[in-house]
């Protein structure tokens, strides 16, 4: 059946309980959604129902009460015999019915509620353990595995269609019906191993439950990061997403478990003897057939029911007197009453030994002819001992105090118990039986063999008869056998237990291999495509912590290796030795799957590296479409606000024409400064073209504190990019190259930087055949053409009033406003500013240098510790296997960076490099150039030409951007040095 409604089939699980994506909302949420109410009312009904059951099949509350069930019905049965009498079987039977409702309830649910389900494989097991709940309900358990009691109680009680063959009465009987009557209780005993087996079925219950909430141990720990220096051990095994394979796979695994535990415990009682035939003959059989046959040949002969004398004859002969003692000998042979206390040194055996006890002795039926003439003689009581006759005392006779068999007193009274007058007899189930219990003064409530359950009793009755003497008349033995009861219920309970250890502890072993080998790698992979897919520059990080844990299983096992060697005993180093020339250990070769998880891994970062944030959309949605594997890299572009910056490497034609080979060293070691410092400060390198660079910090979705935030650390990551390129090592090495020193005298590394905020489209450039992730806007472009345009400025950098208005006050005051333009081919104009920097300033930091420097201000030694726009590289080891720790203490300056509470202009106070380069530019320098610029913008050209002139040799060095102004008015103005007419505060830029 489809289901019209979206997501409701997301995740199938395992046991036919199906998942939804969000369970904690959709699970328990029963709002019926705006798409039913629009339905037919017919067809609104129908899929209201099957809404309802697919919310239902979902709820975790219905999974763990029909588990609390599951449990019940696994173990109630055998709980009712354990601990409670017949009289709480009703409460019993109303619980199973319950048990037996809800699980149906479930089955409809389940049918309507997830697909696939019906007639399938958890459909078949379900309908069956909820059948056998049946076997559960006493009536029907007695009615098809009772013995003859339970058939005389059922017609008792109206049950049955007749009195059993046994019982006489009006339907009377036949042979075949009295030899099935008298296998009735051994046939119910084999049967009951059977259904007990059945009932084992049930477990999949259980293993449903556990398949629907296995879930949880996959659940992973969103938000967790790991400290800087925190080691990995043995983490590969943390829980991960469940595959789709692995749900299958340990689908199919179970039900194989399952079907073999079965099919073995079902299987197994068919390959013992006893299912077929019994083992000997018990001692209770044999002595029935004893007594009764020695008693049918007494009433034969002497008829005693015929007159007194031939009744004073039968009880007084011998033939009586060896039916009283054989009786006598029979009653305490199987006796309730041995006392373990009392139980002799030199006996090796009891009554004790035995679960059954004699505890009812009867004639059945009552109301033949037969009953009534013969029946008072059942009982052993004997008249032919005199007053002469030496005192008999049962207990003394038959207690076998010296026997190897000790059977003890048959209480205080036993011939009062067992010899009681015929009329002072019980008759039960409506006259089916007649007799006496001998448990009647300790247990009083015991005087009907229908008291016990009929797993609580065994009835014997006489097999040495012909099938009209077992019509007419015959014994009816009842032994109580409550302690064997109890013990096979306790045994049952533990036994199922134990299939449920089996069924556990096999379905993990069977997987086991498959799981650490397969599906845990696999589930990893899954993992971190999934991350990788929600956020693709997640790769970077990924592939660092995979790095760290390579790194800390080596340490380990260097560690191991490197153990004292006192600890090791004299022939194992021996043999270490030995060994160790002749067969070197070998090398495990790597599993495929680790080398596709650590390829996935590389992937990942290579697409991370080569598309950058620009691309992330890219790579997110072509990863998202599992559906079909067709590449879609021409997705539509989107409009976002951003801050673009531009870097330029002076004299790039030069150094390429000099170091040709060595010129990608060059430039990757100027990258590898630009990117980190970048990103230290959240933003994104996007392009590299040669010898300039394009970054962006991305402001769309980010609050206005947010936007201003980085806006600042835009400039700050500038002025971070010169301090290390002036400082490193590695680059200071091109100042004394042979020749570039001849081809460009006072060589060094220097850029140029733009700066502006606006609006771009986001997304890929090119074809099929080639694409870059990139960003298109005029705004973009304005970055590139202020960097062309700070060397006619003599700055490093140059930004917009655009990027000015985003900044903090305090930062925006760090800035020199330096002239307005109006770029050609654009419409309006724009104010341009500078950060004013000295980045001939700045010393070398050679390998081994002090990790600080001298504050400009004559103070102590400034940390590096404390000059955030300080690289983290030269806060950390360059050591590769320092790289996953030198990531998390980035991660922890960036997240330090980024709360609200960190200000970025404290950099200009605290920084050690900021404030060298920063040292020469005066306060009067800028309140000078301040008032010169006022003059050149409102036309007063002749005074702000004065005050130029005094600002571009007021420093050491000439000052660019007074320098250009001066050139600009002399191009422009007239012979007196005033502004052209019609000069309106800004001039237009030709260059590009």
């Amino acid at each position: 059946m489809k289901s019209i409604f979206p997501a409701a089939h997301d995740d199938e699980q395992v046991g036919g309980t199906g998942s939804l994506k969000d369970k904690s909302h959709s699970a328990h949420s029963l709002a019926l959604p705006p798409e039913l109410r629009a339905q037919d009312p017919k067809r609104r009904r129908c899929a209201c129902l099957i809404w309802l059951c697919q919310r239902l099949a979902a709820s975790t509350l219905l999974s763990i009460v029909t588990t609390l069930l599951t449990i019940y019905a696994l173990l109630g049965d055998d709980l009712r015999l354990y601990v409670t009498e017949k009289s709480a079987d009703d409460n019993f039977n109303a619980a199973t019915l319950v048990c037996m409702s809800i699980f149906a309830v479930e089955i409809f649910i389940h049918v309507f509620g997830q697909p696939g389900y019906v007639f399938g494989f958890f459909f078949t097991l379900d309908f069956l353990s909820t059948i056998t709940l049946l076997l559960d309900v006493t009536y029907v358990s007695e009615m098809w595995f009772g013995d003859a009691i339970s058939m005389a109680e059922q017609y008792a009680e109206g049950m049955g269609d007749a009195m059993p063959a046994s019982g006489g009465g009006a339907s009377g009987g036949n042979s075949a019906d009295a030899a099935r009557a008298a296998r009735m209780s051994r046939a119910g005993t084999k049967a009951g191993r059977v259904v007990r087996l059945i009932r084992l079925v049930r477990l999949i219950r259980l293993v449903k439950f556990y398949n629907k909430n296995n879930s949880s141990r996959y659940a992973a720990k969103d938000g967790d990061m790991a400290s800087p220096g925190m080691d990995w051990e043995d983490d590969d095994d943390s829980p991960q997403q469940e595959s789709a394979v692995s749900k299958k796979l340990s689908e199919m695994t179970t039900r194989r478990v399952i079907m073999l535990v079965l099919v073995i415990m079902l299987s197994l009682p068919f390959f013992t003897p006893t299912m077929y035939n019994d083992k000997l003959p018990s001692s209770a059989q044999y002595g029935a057939n004893v007594l009764y046959r020695r008693w049918r040949d007494d009433m034969a002969t002497y008829k005693p029911w015929t007159d007194n004398s031939s009744r004073q004859t039968y009880m007084e002969s011998k033939g009586r007197e060896i039916y009283v003692d054989d009786f006598l000998m029979y009653a305490y042979y199987h006796s309730p009453f041995t006392d373990k206390d009392r139980l002799p040194d030199s006996a090796i055996s009891s009554p004790l030994g035995s679960f059954g006890k004699l505890f009812y002795m009867g004639i059945s039926p009552t109301n033949s002819e037969s009953a009534i003439n013969m029946g008072a003689y059942f009982l052993p009581s004997f008249e032919g001992r005199t007053s002469t006759s030496p005192a008999y005392n049962p207990n003394e006779r038959w207690s076998g105090q010296d026997w190897l068999y000790y059977q003890g007193n048959f209480t205080d009274d036993p011939m009062g118990l067992l010899g009681k007058p015929w009329t002072s007899t019980q008759s039960c189930l409506e006259g089916y039986v007649r007799g006496t219990s001998v448990l009647e003064k300790v247990e009083p409530e015991l005087v009907c063999p229908q008291k016990l359950r009929y797993n609580e009793r065994s009835v014997i009755v006489p097999t040495a008869l012909t099938a009209e003497e077992y019509k007419e008349l015959h014994f009816i033995f009842v032994f109580d056998r409550r302690t064997g009861s109890q013990l096979e219920a306790l045994l049952n309970m533990a036994q199922t237990l134990f299939i449920c250890f089996l069924l556990g502890f096999g379905a993990m072993t069977f997987s086991q291999d498959a799981n650490r080998l397969v599906l845990m790698p696999i589930e990893r992979m899954i993992s971190k495509l999934d991350k990788i897919r929600n956020n693709p520059l997640e790769a970077m990080t990924i592939g660092d912590e995979e790095h760290h844990r390579e790194q800390v299983k080596a340490n380990h096992g260097a560690n191991d290796a490197d153990e004292p060697a006192q600890k090791v005993m004299w022939w194992t180093r021996l043999y270490s030795r030995l060994c160790k020339s002749r067969a070197p250990k070998a090398t495990p070769e790597p599993m495929e799957t680790v080398v596709l998880e650590k390829t996935i891994i590389k992937i990942g970062s290579l697409l991370a590296l080569g598309f950058g944030e620009a691309g992330a959309e890219i790579i997110g949605q072509n990863m998202r479409g599992g559906d079909s594997s067709a590449l879609n890299a021409m997705i539509p572009g989107r409009k976002v606000e951003a801050i673009f910056g531009f870097c330029d490497i002076r004299n790039f034609t030069d150094a390429t024409e000099v170091l040709q080979d060595q010129v990608m060293v060059f430039v990757n070691r100027i990258a590898a400064v630009i990117h980190s410092c970048v990103n230290e400060f959240f933003g994104n390198p996007n392009k590299n073209i040669g010898d300039a660079f394009l970054v962006a910090w991305r402001l769309s979705g980010h609050s206005a504190s947010k936007q201003q935030k980085l806006a600042d650390m835009s400039m700050i990551s500038f002025i971070n990019i010169i301090a290390q390129i002036n400082k490193s090592a590695l680059l200071a090495e091109y100042r004394n190259h042979p020749k570039l020193v001849k081809r460009l005298p006072n060589y060094r590394v220097r850029m140029g930087f733009g700066l502006h905020s606006g609006w771009a489209i986001e997304g890929a450039i090119g074809s099929e055949f080639k694409i870059d992730a990139s960003y298109l806007s005029p705004n973009v472009n304005m970055a590139a053409r202020l960097e062309g345009v700070t060397k006619q400025y003599g700055c490093l950098i140059l930004m917009t009033d655009a990027i000015i208005k985003l900044m903090s006050e305090e930062i925006a005051e760090e800035c020199r406003i330096i002239d307005h333009v109006r770029l050609s081919g654009t419409q309006d104009a724009f104010k341009l500013y500078t950060c004013d920097l000295n980045d001939l300033a700045l010393e070398v930091n050679h390998p081994g240098h002090a990790p600080g420097h001298r504050s400009s201000r004559g103070g102590d030694d400034l940390p590096m510790s404390v000059g955030p726009t300080q690289s983290m590289q030269s806060m950390v080891s360059p050591a590769k296997s320092n790289k996953y720790r030198q990531r998390q203490e980035k991660l922890r300056i960036k997240q330090e960076r980024w709360s609200d509470e960190y200000r970025m202009h404290d950099m200009f106070v605290t920084d050690p490099d900021i404030v060298t380069m920063r040292q020469k530019f005066t306060q009067e320098f800028f309140c000078r150039f301040d008032m010169a610029y006022l003059n050149y913008e409102a036309g007063e050209w002749s005074v702000a030409k004065d005050m130029l002139e005094a600002t571009r040799f007021l420093l050491s060095t000439e000052d660019g951007p007074s320098a250009a102004l001066l050139r600009f008015m002399k191009a422009h103005a007239t012979s007196d040095w005033e502004a052209p007419p019609g000069w309106q505060g800004f001039r237009i830029l030709n260059e590009k």
